[in-house]
């Protein structure tokens, strides 16, 4: 056993207490969380179960809905996403695409699958940097709008859409992402009950590797086995947990807290006048999601007016996810820059009384559990990488330590997964128990990965990167 320096010694005691002390923070915040998803996941499924969709649906006063898609290289993908969009069991949509500039020939395969033509918009007011654009409708569905754009970005895309949109609500979707049919009537049911307050709202999507069907006639068709097909990959089984977890524990509790703080850009549902106050979405964050969400936050909490925003736990969409481990960090390190961009621009929030539980529990939250976690992560790893250096490690009792780290992180992923079943029962007995055994795998098998992708956002966050840094798609 080597002798330790009573310095590092102090160093690595004072870094195991912190460590140990967040541990147990974040042990509290999860069980709090559980409860709250508890409650606000049986309020949302049986209001889901008694909801009258069928009359949504045939009503022509249900709100109408523009689909704002934003597209670069999509070629592989975006005729099943397209057909997922216009199969929408909805009264009235409309489908507008930007083609962000592709380099690959995303617009080519959709000119000539919808028989795309030159559109007139001329009466549609933008600002200038959308001068020469190409505008194009379709002669097989006249739903659907495609515009081409020199390459601008996702906010500037969608920024673009939203001009061109001609109804009160807007729905902000990813161009690799397949929808169910019901996907917009599910959002859309909490809108109706309360539309001078429901400003919000997003719902559960699945990991895939390829979503849909990727081209071809078959993209008129329904996904064989929808968004609820386990994906074979391991990588594509964890990220799938891992979207899980977020989204029926932590978002359906902070939905019930009323300071849901991340719409995910795949899957957004927005007051267009609302977005349009606010300004649009901005170019000079990373992305454009999470963002929008703590900007309309402090709007609204501001200037002490009624909303909701909300989230659901039905899954309705697949997305495609990265199917390796550097493609991964590439888009979680994008995430964790987002993330440090957010909650330093919103740092007036913290703790500001003035916004109410937003400012006193989901920006601290953000703040400890989502910015600074990487840091906090690494530091456990760093104390005790110098603990069994010096030999002063009690393998036993680390033992049980780790067990019992391991059998805590599980049981979010555990929970998440019962309360999903017990509401819809998409899986099978085999499929549970495979995702049921994956729970205590995740912290060993990914989050290590999710753990330096946090750690490279951060650098990257440090250094003033905004670039999107896409993933390549996967192959078909």
């Amino acid at each position: 056993m080597m002798t330790v320096p009573a310095w590092l010694n102090t160093v690595v005691e004072a870094i195991f207490l912190v460590s140990v002390a967040y541990a147990g923070l974040v042990a509290l915040v999860i069980l709090a969380m559980l409860v709250l998803a508890l409650i606000e996941g049986r309020y949302r499924s049986q209001q889901q179960r008694f909801e009258d969709h069928a009359g949504v649906a045939r009503s022509r006063f249900t709100p109408t809905v523009s689909i704002l898609v934003a597209a670069f290289n999509e070629e592989a993908g975006v005729l099943a996403v397209v057909a997922s969009l216009l199969r929408q069991n909805y009264p009235e949509f409309e489908v507008i695409l930007v083609d962000d500039g592709s380099t690959d020939n995303t617009l080519g395969v959709l000119r000539q699958h919808y028989e795309l033509e030159p559109y007139d918009i001329t009466d549609r007011r933008l600002p200038p940097q959308y001068d020469g654009m190409q505008c194009y409708s379709s002669r097989i569905d006249p739903r659907l709008l495609v515009v081409h754009k020199n390459n601008g970005g996702k906010a500037s895309a969608i920024n673009c859409a939203l001009g061109l949109a001609r109804h009160r609500y807007v729905c902000c979707v990813d161009g690799d992402t397949v929808y169910v049919r019901d996907a917009l009537l599910k959002a859309m049911a909490l809108v109706v009950k309360d539309p001078a307050v429901v400003v919000g709202v997003t719902s559960l999507y699945s990991i895939s590797h390829i979503p849909g069907v990727a081209s071809g006639s078959a993209a008129e068709e329904e996904p064989e086995h929808g968004p609820f097909a386990l994906e074979r990959n391991l990588l594509g089984r964890l990220q799938h947990l891992d979207l899980m977890r977020s989204f029926i524990i932590y978002r359906l509790a902070w939905s019930k807290l009323g300071a849901m703080l991340c719409v995910p850009g795949a899957f957004a549902v927005w007051r267009r006048d609302v977005v349009i106050e606010a300004g649009g979405f901005s170019s000079n964050f990373t992305c454009e999601d999470i963002e929008m969400t703590f900007r309309i936050h402090e709007k609204f909490l501001r200037e002490g007016r009624p909303y909701q925003i909300l989230s659901l736990h039905e899954m309705v969409a697949q997305t495609e996810g990265p199917d390796n481990a550097r493609a991964l960090v590439r888009q979680r390190a994008r995430w964790q820059r987002v993330t440090l961009e957010t909650v330093w621009h919103y740092r007036g929030m913290f703790l500001k009384p003035r916004y109410g539980i937003v400012g006193m529990l989901g920006v601290p939250y953000y703040v400890i559990f989502e910015a600074l976690a990487p840091l906090m992560q690494t530091l456990s790893f760093l104390a005790l990488a110098l603990l069994i250096v010096f030999g002063q490690v009690d393998w036993p009792l680390y033992a049980l330590f780790l067990g019992t780290v391991i059998f805590a992180n599980a049981i979010p992923t555990t929970m998440a997964i019962l309360l999903y079943d017990q509401a819809y029962r998409r899986y099978s007995l085999r499929e549970l128990g495979m995702l049921l055994l994956l729970g205590p795998m995740d912290l060993l098998l990914y989050r290590p990965i999710l753990v330096y992708a946090g750690l490279r956002g951060s650098w990257q966050f440090l250094r003033g990167d905004k670039g999107w840094d896409k993933f390549v798609r996967n192959a078909r």
